[in-house]
């Protein structure tokens, strides 16, 4: 599911760049979808890990 939910956003369309141009600000929200996994991954397992020790 976390896969479903960042890869969409790691791979705009092809018009994102087009819209870019006419403005620059949006630009900043992308990211690169493997650190952004495992990020999100290494939060997941932690938490799973800290409650399954308590």
């Amino acid at each position: 599911m976390v896969t479903g939910a960042v890869w969409p956003h790691a791979q705009p369309p092809a018009a994102t760049p087009a819209a870019h141009e006419a403005d620059p600000s949006p630009a900043s929200m992308r990211f690169d979808f493997t650190a952004t996994l495992r990020r999100l991954l290494e939060g997941l397992l932690s938490g799973v890990l800290t409650r399954a020790t308590q």
